[in-house]
């Protein structure tokens, strides 16, 4: 059977918070990928349900209000060179890059690979 991947990418930024952010687009071009017959699977970085993630935190379940909301998981990385007179931290927010790797090589090797960008951050691009 062909193998496609499907991947919803970290979020590199100064905040970044989960207010119900999912994939719909890739998710929508997965279902008409199955049902042309094609073996779908998705790596959602920003998944904060991910069951190696809660365990590699040492979580049950992941903090969040009561509508759902929460943090996601944040690590601080280099700024880039445009941004360094920004006095925030910059981070990279969703699953760490060493669990994304291990959830990769669960995967036997696609033909192809479908990767997203959220909206707001091609947007941004475009003003700078």
């Amino acid at each position: 059977m062909k193998h496609i991947l499907l991947v919803n990418p970290w979020i590199h930024d100064f905040a970044a918070y989960d207010f119900w952010i999912k994939p719909i687009g890739l998710l929508s071009i997965g279902a008409v990928l199955r049902q042309l017959g094609y073996e779908v699977h998705l790596i959602d970085c920003l998944d904060r349900y991910n069951p190696d993630l809660l365990k590699w935190q040492g979580l049950s379940k992941p903090k969040s209000k009561n509508d759902c909301t929460g943090k996601f998981h944040r690590q601080p990385i280099n700024k880039p060179t445009i941004l360094r007179h920004v006095p925030r931290r910059f981070c990279r927010y969703g699953l760490p890059p060493k669990l994304f790797e291990n959830t990769l090589r669960q995967h036997q090797k696609p033909l192809a690979i479908l990767v997203t960008k959220l909206l707001q951050e091609i947007e941004s691009t475009y003003k700078a």
